[in-house]
């Protein structure tokens, strides 16, 4: 696998693409994850928003360690994170259930319009080969 030169998503600085993010941005990551581990540790029972004071991480970093498995939230009972829609607090996944509905409901709405569209073309062209017959 050849190495290509990127720029980090986190600092936008110009690397040599072995990861998603330069080493340094790597490094301060793992301190990160370190810090958060550690506390809850000590302190199982904290939420996201005391976690992320108490340790200076943020939370959307939280939420990353979270999403990746790093952090299993099933292990602290009131660590939880915002859904990526609406802000409300879930405990797993990236979206609240209300949230996936309503995307289910749009998916649902445009497979049934894709259909009409579909159909009604097949008409018009079943209609148009009748005539011309």
């Amino acid at each position: 696998m050849a190495a290509r030169l990127g720029n980090c998503r986190k600092c936008g600085k110009l690397y040599l693409r072995l990861r998603d993010i330069c080493d340094e941005c790597y490094q301060k990551q793992e301190e990160d994850y370190l810090k958060s581990a550690d506390y809850l540790r000590d302190y199982p029972g904290s939420t996201i928003q005391e976690l992320s004071d108490a340790t200076s991480v943020s939370i959307a970093q939280i939420r990353e360690f979270i999403l990746a498995g790093r952090i299993i939230a099933g292990h602290f009972p009131n660590l939880s994170y915002p859904c990526n829609s609406c802000g409300t607090m879930i405990r797993s996944g990236r979206k609240c259930s209300k949230c996936l509905d309503t995307l289910n409901q749009l998916a649902k709405q445009i497979e049934i319009t894709e259909k009409d569209k579909d159909s009604g073309s097949n008409r018009k062209n079943d209609v148009y080969i009748t005539r011309k017959l």
